[in-house]
C-alpha cells in the first residue's frame, strides 16, 4: 500500500496558528478519544470562532477529522497531521529543508521518502504507518509496544516504534553496518541516505551462486557481531537486507529489535536465521547446514546475553 505523503501539499498553506491548533489536538489526545473544541481553543489561545473555522480548514486538508455525534464537537489527529508536525520540527531543527514527493521505500508499516539538509546532502526520512497497515502479526511482533495498546492512540504507538527503531540504530551505528541515524520526532526517522537497492528487489538471475554465497557470508558475519553485542533484529529477511552501490550490506528496519536479555530473543533469533537461510537456498541455491549457523549463533547469543544483564 503506497501512503501519500498529504502534509506536503498542506504545509505551504499552513500558518502558525495551524501547528498550534495540530499541537492542541495531538496533547489533548492524551486525555480524549475525541478532543472537545473548547479544549483546543484554550490551548490554542484562540476564540471558539476562530478556533472552529481554522480546523475546518485542516480537516479539509486531511490533518484532522471533526466529529459532532458524540455530544459535543471533537476532533482528532490523522497520520497526516502527524505528519505535519514531524516535518515542522525537523525543519525548525534545521535538520531538512525539503521531502521530495517520490518515495524510496514502501515497508509493511512505514514509507520512506528523500529529504534535503539545509546543506544540500541527502538524507533518508522513514515515517511510520503503523496505525493505518498493523495485522495482528504485527502486533505481535511489537508485543512490547502494544502491551498497553488501550492506553494510547494509533499515533503513538507509531511514536513509540520509531523511537525504539532510533535507539537501536544509536546503539549499534557506530560499529555495525545499519543507517546512520541523524534525528528522531514523533514517528519519524531521519537517516543517512542508501544508495542501494533491498536484496527483495533483486531478480533471481542478477545475482550469481557465487555472489550470493558472499552476500549471506557477509550478513551473518555481521549479524553474528551485533547479536554478541547484545542485540536480535527480530525481523531479518531479504527485504531488510540492502545491497549497495559499493557492493556492500546494510542491515535496516530495526524497529522490532530487542535485546538478548529479552526471553523471547532466542527465539526470534532462531527463526532469523532460519528466514535467511531458506531465502537464500530458495532464491540462488545456496546452502548452509542450519545446525552449523544455530550452534555458532546461540553462542553469540550467550555472549550477548551476558553483555547486557551486566550492562
Amino acid at each position: 500500500m503506497v501512503s501519500k505523503l498529504l502534509a506536503l501539499e498542506a504545509y505551504p498553506k499552513l500558518k502558525d496558528i495551524d501547528f498550534r491548533l495540530l499541537r492542541a489536538v495531538e496533547l489533548n489526545m492524551r486525555h480524549h478519544k475525541w478532543v472537545p473544541l473548547e479544549d483546543i481553543a484554550r490551548f490554542a489561545r484562540m476564540d471558539l470562532e476562530s478556533a472552529s473555522y481554522r480546523l475546518g480548514k485542516l480537516d479539509k486538508l486531511g490533518l484532522v477529522i471533526r466529529r459532532s455525534d458524540i455530544g459535543y464537537i471533537g476532533y482528532q489527529l490523522t497520520i497526516h497531521g502527524y505528519d505535519a508536525l514531524a516535518i515542522r520540527a525537523f525543519a525548525k531543527k534545521g535538520v531538512i529543508e525539503a521531502i521530495s514527493t517520490t518515495h524510496i521505500g514502501v515497508g509493511k508499516d512505514a514509507d520512506v521518502y528523500v529529504a534535503i539538509t539545509p546543506q544540500g546532502e541527502k538524507v533518508a526520512i522513514k515515517f511510520n504507518r503503523i496505525g493505518e497497515r498493523t495485522s495482528a502479526r504485527k502486533a505481535y511482533y511489537h508485543s512490547d509496544v502494544f502491551a498497553d495498546k488501550h492506553h494510547k492512540s494509533w499515533l503513538y504507538v507509531s511514536r513509540l516504534i520509531a523511537k525504539k527503531e532510533h535507539e537501536a540504530l544509536v546503539l549499534l551505528s557506530s560499529f555495525a553496518k545499519v543507517p546512520k541515524p541523524i534525528a528522531w520526532n514523533r514517528h519519524a526517522i531521519v537517516m543517512e541516505f542508501i544508495d542501494g537497492v533491498e536484496l527483495a528487489e533483486l531478480r533471481d538471475t542478477d545475482l550469481t551462486k557465487e555472489e550470493a554465497e558472499e552476500i549471506l557470508g557477509k550478513v551473518l558475519d555481521e549479524y553474528e557481531k551485533i547479536v554478541k553485542f547484545g542485540i536480535v533484529h527480530g525481523d531479518m529477511s531479504e527485504f531488510n537486507i540492502v545491497i549497495t552501490k559499493d557492493n556492500d550490506i546494510l542491515i535496516i528496519d530495526w524497529a522490532q529489535y530487542l535485546t538478548c536479555a529479552n526471553p523471547e530473543s532466542l527465539g526470534l533469533l532462531k527463526r532469523d536465521i532460519s528466514v535467511l537461510l531458506n531465502a537464500f537456498r530458495r532464491r540462488w541455491g545456496v546452502k548452509r547446514d542450519f545446525e552449523e549457523e544455530w550452534k555458532r549463533f546461540y553462542e553469540a547469543w550467550q555472549i550477548g546475553r551476558r553483555e547486557k544483564e551486566e550492562s
